[in-house]
């Protein structure tokens, strides 16, 4: 019957968990996303505040993000690029806790508490106690933790014993073997959802704030825009070398002007 559970939670609960810790995922890279507007605003507004508590360049480069259409598309392409790799790895990573949790649910099950949705003798926690004491509270919960944890295979055996082998006995059978499949995914559902937190901050938060620099330091042009710019850059070049001609141009009659006007000031003086 060990076989026929673990097969049961890897054909029926594994791929349903899967989707939603995918759901997850997709939740905190839609959140991430959704700060760069938010990150441009606050550069754009800190005022004389940056000169305290932030560096005096934030507003500088908010404005040239907020102005500039090409910074801002490459600034934030990249960042969702960071976001979505960052997606890929903490599902990955997910995917084969799950692959490995669901092969062998028996020794996930040893390794933690498994409480009253597994267990039918495990006692209450003493809230009263808990509040007034919390040493005492811990002295007394620390048995009870190592029992509890120790207890598990008993009560899987148990359990598995109870389940009939007879022909004529089929129905109890398959409630039996389905009320100890509900119950064991129960229990993995709850330490995989206690353990999204953890996982959200060590493999997806963290890690993309990491690498997020190295992957704004890579950002390069797009041909098609760095064409562009080298046209407005000749055209530029052009127009400078236009207007410092006329400049000189112009630099020159004003000598001209310049030195006839001394010219006459000369002749009225000697007349």
């Amino acid at each position: 019957w060990r076989d026929v559970v673990v097969k049961l939670l890897g054909n029926e609960a594994h791929w349903p968990l899967q989707q939603r810790v995918q759901y997850v995922g997709e939740r905190i890279r839609w959140f991430f996303e959704q700060q760069k507007e938010v990150v441009v605003n606050f550069m754009l507004n800190l005022g004389t505040v940056a000169s305290t508590r932030y560096k005096s360049l934030y507003p500088r480069h908010g404005r040239v993000i907020h102005d500039n259409a090409i910074t801002r598309t490459l600034l934030f392409e990249t960042y969702d690029a960071a976001c979505r790799r960052q997606l890929q790895q903490f599902t990955e990573l997910f995917e084969s806790m799950l692959t490995s949790t669901f092969s062998n649910p028996w020794v996930f099950l040893k390794g933690a508490t498994t409480g009253k949705d597994f267990e039918d003798d495990v006692p209450d926690v003493d809230t009263e106690l808990m509040k007034s004491d919390p040493y005492a509270f811990t002295k007394k919960r620390i048995p009870e933790e190592i029992r509890s944890r120790s207890g598990t295979e008993q009560q899987l055996a148990k359990w598995l014993n109870e389940i009939p082998t007879e022909d004529t006995e089929i129905d109890d059978a398959v409630d039996k073997v389905q009320m100890l499949v509900l119950r064991t995914y129960s229990f993995i559902r709850s330490q995989v959802c206690d353990q999204v937190e953890l996982f959200a901050e060590s493999f997806f938060k963290l890690p993309m704030l990491r690498r997020l620099e190295a992957a704004m330091a890579q950002i390069e042009l797009s041909p098609q825009d760095a064409a562009n710019y080298e046209a407005r850059r000749a055209q530029l070049e052009q127009e400078k070398g236009m207007k410092m001609s006329h400049a000189a141009e112009i630099n020159d009659c004003m000598g001209k002007i310049q030195n006839f006007k001394l010219k006459c000031e000369a002749r009225g003086l000697r007349r």
